[in-house]
């Protein structure tokens, strides 16, 4: 029995990591393309208003000084430049819910040779 649910739980675990996982990777996707077009765009826009748009200069100044455009293109590339580590992160979650899964076999393993051990004694 107690192997039965070792096995339910891990895969209920591993299943729920797995579209879990899924869900958000999605979600990045679509937000790293929204991200990329819509910085495009206010690029354009920033170009065509002849205002300040060197993301370098803009970053090391006073947000007060800036406008609204200025500072979503700051956003914006700050949402693009992360989405490597936004993926890492998706990963670690699929895999901490695989590790939530083992650990019922884990416990179980270190019982069992426990006994071994107080058997042999």
């Amino acid at each position: 029995m107690n192997k039965k649910f070792n096995g339910q739980f891990f895969w209920l675990f591993a299943i729920i990591g797995f579209f879990l996982a899924i869900f958000l990777f999605v979600n990045e996707y679509f937000l790293n393309q929204i991200a990329t077009d819509r910085f495009n765009s206010e690029i354009q826009m920033c170009v065509e208003l002849s205002s300040e748009c060197n993301l370098k200069q803009l970053a090391n100044e006073d947000p007060s000084n800036l406008n609204k455009n200025q500072l979503k293109l700051i956003e914006l590339n700050t949402i693009i430049e992360n989405y490597e580590q936004y993926i890492i992160k998706v990963a670690q979650i699929f895999f901490a819910f695989i590790f939530i899964g083992l650990i019922p076999y884990a416990v179980a393993r270190i019982k069992s040779l426990a006994q071994r051990k107080k058997k042999k004694n």
